[in-house]
């Protein structure tokens, strides 16, 4: 793809969308986030564009146009994720929380901007936060903001991605622009279901999975380490084709690679599962105490150990404590290292965090999957070229409530 396209990115955090949309061939010309130690990594890993570092309330279009050159109407693709803890399943969804509030001050830089394209990026929770009010209210700001948006689940591990990560995908066109309502949205490329047809919280089948990159096929060729330590330089050759695209140009250092410390008892917890186990299968007296009264059909991913031929599950920014999910390595007695968390996510190895593990642990389990967010810009740039590659038909087949159709709700 040309690099005639240009793109801003808003609240980029680390970065994942911006690894996505040069990868797709997009000129990168901006991004924002309010975050210090994520604008770290931001600079180190993008030094060749402006980051917009502050409060994004008191960012307007002008400050972006005077500080890229960029002038109204002018601008290709305008993208990005608003925090979504407030929106999260796994969160506290809570409805007033301030972060909830942040997509109106994305689509205020749309309104000043008004780029030809703008997608907004969450999470499934904010399908049903205050039973879909949330979502109408969005919708009808782009429509405000001169976009007829559309809306859709896309799965991560349907693109290339080895994770088991949903995302809410929410892409307008500039009304001029004249595309129909549905595009904008990529085909996958890995499995054998459509878009909507998988959906989270629901048990998937085998055959369904297939064809998906699993755990082997993304972090077998990373070296072992211990908990609390961290390994630098590669022992082996890549094996497979992910791998393989994830050490390009990485060198022979290895960043990144260390392994979250754990107490005694989480160790002996740990030295107790075989991959595919998780807490029903621990010893009564290993069990945490709030945890022995439990019942077995609950918290069924707490201390849960990764299989290699399974597809890891959601990275959030707690992947370093075993009771959280399923981050125990599948063969090592450790949770899951931070550069292998980042190759769930699938940043390249060459793609380098700063700051301290906690900040980490927090860029990595926060951000957008770079190659999810390139399959989006490349269709994005499809449906700008005028030829758009694939149309949504039934997103929300297995979500009866939601429909692609003209809401009426017009205040929250």
């Amino acid at each position: 793809m040309s690099n005639s396209l240009t793109a801003i990115d808003l609240f980029a955090g680390a970065g994942g969308i911006s690894q996505g949309l040069i990868d797709a061939g997009y000129k990168l010309i901006a991004a924002t986030d309010f975050n210090a130690a994520a604008a770290r990594t931001y600079r180190r890993n993008f030094p060749d564009h402006a980051l917009l570092e502050g409060d994004i309330r008191e960012l307007s279009g002008r400050d972006i146009s005077l500080e890229t050159g960029i002038r109204r109407r002018d601008l290709d693709l305008l993208i990005g994720g608003p925090p979504c803890q407030g929106f999260s399943i796994i969160g506290s969804r809570v409805v007033f929380d301030p972060r909830n509030d942040l997509f109106r001050e994305f689509l205020r830089i749309a309104s000043d901007l008004q780029p030809r394209c703008v997608v907004m990026e969450n999470v499934p929770g904010l399908a049903t936060l205050a039973n879909g009010q949330i979502l109408e209210h969005i919708l009808c700001e782009f429509r405000r903001a001169g976009y007829e948006p559309a809306i859709a689940e896309l799965l991560a591990a349907q693109y290339g991605v080895p994770q088991m990560r949903w995302r809410m995908l929410v892409v307008g066109f500039r009304g001029d622009l004249k595309l129909p309502s549905g595009v904008g949205f990529p085909k996958p490329t890995h499995g054998r279901r459509a878009i909507g047809e998988l959906v989270p919280n629901c048990t998937i089948p085998k055959e369904d999975m297939q064809g998906f990159v699993t755990a082997l096929d993304a972090i077998g060729d990373l070296p072992p380490t211990r908990p609390g330590e961290e390994a630098r330089t590669y022992d082996g050759r890549p094996n497979t084709p992910y791998q393989k695209r994830m050490r390009r140009n990485a060198g022979s250092t290895l960043a990144n690679h260390y392994a979250p410390k754990l107490s005694h008892n989480n160790l002996k917890r740990i030295e107790a599962l075989k991959p595919g186990q998780d807490w029903r299968d621990l010893p009564f007296e290993l069990l945490p105490e709030g945890m022995r009264r439990a019942k077995r059909k609950d918290h069924t991913r707490r201390y849960s150990r990764m299989t290699w031929d399974g597809v890891p599950r959601s990275v959030i920014t707690r992947f370093r404590d075993p009771k959280s999910g399923e981050y125990i390595h599948p063969s090592q007695h450790r949770t899951i290292s931070i550069r292998e968390a980042a190759r769930i996510q699938s940043f390249p190895d060459r793609f380098i965090f700063e700051g301290a593990y906690t900040d980490q642990y927090d860029q990595v389990g926060n951000a957008v999957p770079p190659i999810l967010a390139e399959a989006i810009a490349l269709e994005v740039a499809a449906c700008l070229a005028g030829k758009p590659r694939h149309h949504l038909r039934n997103a929300f087949a297995r979500r009866k409530r939601l429909q692609q159709v003209s809401l009426p709700f017009d205040a929250l």
